[in-house]
């Protein structure tokens, strides 16, 4: 059997502005997919194994096409935080990703178009 690489805290992300990502960070934004208001904060970024992520605690989006149950769905105007509490994965990035997400404008300390503040801490000294 295959061990699992263990979940290391290797930063910090700062969201800027409130975002919305998508629950399922694997499969992006769909039609119908849920996603998730976020509020601006401080969240860890974590690497397992090659893939970096971040964790973020945000609320069900009213936002959009909103699925009320039993096939109903509502149309919101723009994006709504529910009562619903979740924590949410970013996507899996990873080691030519993570660099290339790293240099886009959005995280980009000071860029008109920065959204997103960085921080990673030096690895730690192995004995």
């Amino acid at each position: 059997m295959t061990e699992v690489p263990p979940v290391v805290k290797v930063g910090t992300i700062e969201t800027l502005s409130f975002r919305v990502y998508p629950l399922d960070a694997e499969l992006g934004f769909t039609d119908l997919g849920s996603t998730v208001a976020v509020q601006p904060g401080v969240y860890d970024v974590v690497r397992d194994g090659l893939s970096t992520a971040w964790i973020m605690t945000g609320r069900l989006n009213r936002g959009g096409l909103y699925r009320e149950g039993d096939g109903l769905f509502l149309v919101n105007q723009g994006d709504q935080p529910s009562g619903i509490e979740v924590t949410v994965p970013s996507r899996r990035y990873g080691p030519d990703e993570w660099a290339e997400f790293l240099a886009d404008p959005m995280c980009q300390e000071g860029h008109p178009e920065q959204r997103l503040r960085i921080t990673m801490f030096e690895p730690a000294a192995t004995a």
